[in-house]
């Protein structure tokens, strides 16, 4: 059985996850406008969060800034939420976002 700080690192590895796999999926169901980010297509975006998920799914933390720097106030993906129409839907997944990443960061060096 896992201790108490394994399971919650866990916690907060699978709550990052989930919040990465909402945030793939909204991209892939509505028409996305990448315009005002750093991504050329909305095929990078995806890419980006998929290199990221495989990354946690192996405990890899070696690209979680740059994770973090995407859920930045007017970062990337905030800006594709807005042009795309699902800025408020986005507001909520960044907070789910922030409270899981906040608690991972407890865990990661």
């Amino acid at each position: 059985m896992k201790d108490n700080s394994e399971k919650s690192m866990h916690e907060a590895l699978i709550s990052v996850i989930s919040v990465l796999k909402k945030l793939k999926e909204i991209i892939k169901t509505t028409d996305t406008n990448v315009l005002w980010s750093r991504f050329e297509y909305e095929e990078e975006v995806i890419g980006k969060l998929d290199d990221h998920m495989k990354k946690l799914h192996s405990y890899d933390f070696s690209k979680i800034w740059d994770l973090i720097l995407l859920f930045a106030p007017t970062g990337s993906l905030q800006e594709i939420s807005i042009s795309s129409g699902w800025g408020n839907e986005y507001l909520t997944l960044a907070s789910e976002f922030d409270t899981a990443i906040n608690e991972l960061k407890l865990y990661i060096k």
